[in-house]
């Protein structure tokens, strides 16, 4: 008798006690499976794309979607926002394939009525996968917070690594002294853009080699029957159940690096005679914009845009957004096939050994700057001064100045304040960082809006002695 109370009063406190650890996930919901985040009360990091997506479009408030692989990583919802007036979240969803993007599409509009607008980026690297191909292996995807099925939901709320690796510190830090709580913005969610180097030393560090393939490889009626049921399964069917909805879609442009590989093992024309049947099965939708840039070929050909054969820099997804916008390089049923015939002739007739010995911009932010005349209209503005204001309002989104170390002591300074006096932007470098070459320096003002002051300088040297520093400043424009 005494041993089944004992056991009973142990299930009681077990029971009362894994509850409270339920409720606890429930109260902070680290993946928004139940309710938006509480950001008065905590800071929720955004870090864990395929356990906080389906929360986001589950609860969150937005009338736009930017979905996609990696591709869309770097993508910025404020100029998502700002270019398409409308309300956007970002979900991307590394390595995706074409039905996971579509079966998250497909429950977020099931969840939110008042989407108007979808932005997709489809692989060109997957045009040939099956319809239901999946990156990972079911039994490792976290399938219990994208079903309905409330029984299932214990693996979340009794999650050792949600309650320890999630819920716990966040708990924590928010006692702290002068905590703020908040989110991780959809600009910054995912991005690698700022830390992660592009050029042709880094693509390509090797340079390209061209191979002359053995034979041409074309599209096979197999592989034409698993297109026409991946487009229709994955992509045309979801615009065509629900007509009111405008689905913005793109070709990933991949770098010329991965139009050499193609190249090399003939296969090339198989992925030209790809992109013409899907293009051909998804025009016909009036509501769907289908884009290619790959006749952009000034950016696909320059790796200072790319930080391997597929992933390009922020910029680049900034001028996504403006062309798709505008209307520039979409697809139609008119002319779909002249402008794949135009592509192939060019990737196909191509010096791509030509592209070895190409300059490596010393910082990636140039290749930006130079695009930024055809993103916002600003002529690049010469700077004589090494302390000038300017209104960033006017399309300016870089500064870009050279500078030589001429003597060791003190350290490059650059400082950008605005209206309000608070810093916008910095560069510091001690002079034992520095050798005696001039280098570029490139300071990211994208984010920042309004009139700026700029000043260019070097600190006094320290208590040590030495001589008076000496920075010599040249070249200095706003892009």
């Amino acid at each position: 008798m005494k041993v089944k109370i004992w056991l009973i009063g142990w299930s009681i406190i077990v029971s009362v006690a894994l509850g409270l650890l339920g409720l606890w996930v429930y109260k902070v919901d680290p993946y928004f499976h139940y309710h938006l985040p509480d950001t008065e009360r905590y800071y929720y990091p955004l870090d864990y794309q395929r356990g906080q997506n389906d929360g986001i479009l589950r609860n969150f408030d937005y009338d736009t979607i930017v979905c996609g692989s990696s591709m869309i990583e770097n993508i910025r919802t404020s100029e998502v926002d700002e270019v398409f007036g409308c309300n956007s979240v970002k979900v991307p969803f590394n390595g995706a394939s074409y039905k996971e993007i579509n079966d998250n599409l497909k429950n977020a509009l099931r969840y939110n009525p008042d989407v108007k607008t979808v932005i997709r980026a489809l692989d060109t690297g997957r045009f040939l996968d099956p319809w239901d191909a999946m990156p990972y292996d079911p039994v490792e995807y976290p399938t219990f917070l994208y079903d309905n099925n409330p029984f299932n939901d214990v693996a979340y709320l009794l999650n050792r690594e949600v309650l320890f690796g999630r819920v716990y510190p966040m708990s924590e830090e928010s006692r702290a002294d002068g905590f703020e709580g908040g989110m991780t913005s959809f600009d910054d969610y995912s991005k690698w853009s700022p830390w992660i180097k592009c050029g042709i030393n880094t693509v390509c560090p090797d340079g390209i080699t061209v191979s002359e393939p053995q034979e041409a490889l074309h599209l096979t009626d197999e592989n034409r029957a698993v297109i026409e049921k991946n487009i229709k399964m994955n992509i045309t069917d979801l615009a065509d159940a629900y007509p009111d909805v405008q689905f913005y879609y793109y070709y990933s442009p991949y770098s010329i690096l991965a139009w050499n590989i193609w190249y090399n093992a003939g296969s090339i024309y198989r992925m030209f005679e790809a992109e013409k049947y899907i293009s051909e099965l998804i025009v016909a939708h009036e509501n769907i914009h289908l884009f290619s840039f790959n006749s952009r070929t000034d950016i696909i050909t320059d790796f200072n845009n790319y930080r391997d054969e597929g992933h390009y820099g922020r910029w680049v997804n900034s001028l996504i957004l403006k062309w798709m916008h505008d209307d520039q390089y979409r697809l139609t049923e008119s002319n779909y096939m002249k402008r794949v015939e135009e592509e192939l002739d060019f990737y196909t007739s191509f010096d791509y050994a030509g592209l070895n010995g190409q300059e490596d911009y010393e910082d990636d932010l140039y290749a930006a700057a130079l695009l930024n005349k055809e993103l916002t209209g600003a002529e690049p503005l010469e700077i004589s001064d090494e302390r000038f204001e300017v209104d960033l309002d006017e399309g300016y989104n870089y500064l870009v100045f050279d500078c030589q170390k001429r003597s060791d002591s003190g350290r490059l300074e650059a400082y950008v304040y605005g209206e309000d006096g608070s810093e916008v932007g910095r560069i510091e470098k001690d002079y034992s960082e520095l050798d005696n070459e001039i280098h570029q320096y490139v300071i990211d003002l994208s984010a920042v809006s309004g009139k700026v002051t700029v000043e260019l300088g070097s600190n006094l040297p320290d208590s040590a002695g030495g001589s008076e520093p000496d920075y010599q400043f040249s070249n200095i424009f706003m892009y």
